[in-house]
């Protein structure tokens, strides 16, 4: 068989799925803002949103500022088309793995925004150890959580689990450093600053105007 036939074969034998997610990378790469693409497509993405992943340590001065001055404004100017997604990931302090697996907890009952707000706010303005139960049994408290069940369910290593699969699942995005910023599961935000995420989350939403309407990857819950 000559090289050249063996090189035509290779290429018609190529999964149509993975020529289509060249092209939509091709077709990405003029995306604005200083980012880099941790994927070959994307993964959860939907129509008219960007969905935002945020990585944080709750015991990170960065993931504190981060959230309580960058995100409102995010929030506030993107509304409905940023569909934001907060990840406890104790990436930096071993000790945070304590009140990340208090917010998967809290994320089960439906109170997951409160207890992160309220881990930042308790460590960072009212100097509580969040990483003890007696602090976390004053956080539980302020957000309405019955403190005896958060600390039962902490006791039977309730949360571990679904925070091993986080710290998985950013080490899968090269998530080396917190804040981490994932877009539509498949572009690693490179430069931390205000500009450069509305720089980017714009971007994407005017991409998704103009390009076809992709299938993804099921979103993950």
């Amino acid at each position: 068989m000559s090289h050249w036939l063996l090189l035509l074969l290779t290429f018609l034998l190529l999964p149509s799925w993975s020529l289509a997610a060249d092209d939509l990378m091709d077709q990405y790469t003029s995306l604005p803002g200083s980012y880099v693409f941790v994927r070959r497509e994307p993964d959860g993405a939907v129509a008219n949103r960007v969905r935002m992943e945020v990585f944080e340590d709750f015991l990170c001065p960065s993931c504190y500022q981060f959230s309580t001055e960058i995100l409102p404004k995010l929030k506030e100017k993107y509304g409905e088309r940023l569909d934001l997604r907060l990840i406890g990931y104790p990436l930096v302090h071993e000790e945070s793995r304590l009140p990340a697996r208090a917010y998967v907890i809290a994320q089960e009952m439906g109170l997951g925004e409160q207890m992160q707000k309220e881990l930042f706010h308790a460590h960072f303005e009212q100097q509580l150890d969040t990483t003890s139960k007696e602090g976390l049994t004053k956080v539980a408290y302020s957000i309405g959580l019955d403190p005896e069940l958060l600390l039962n369910r902490l006791d039977k290593n309730d949360g571990s689990a679904e925070v091993d699969r986080n710290l998985a699942l950013g080490k899968s995005y090269h998530i080396d450093a917190v804040p981490g910023v994932i877009f539509d599961g498949w572009i690693l935000l490179k430069e931390m600053t205000p500009q450069n995420l509305e720089t980017i989350i714009t971007g994407l939403l005017e991409k998704k105007k103009t390009l076809p309407k992709v299938t993804t990857k099921k979103p993950r819950k």
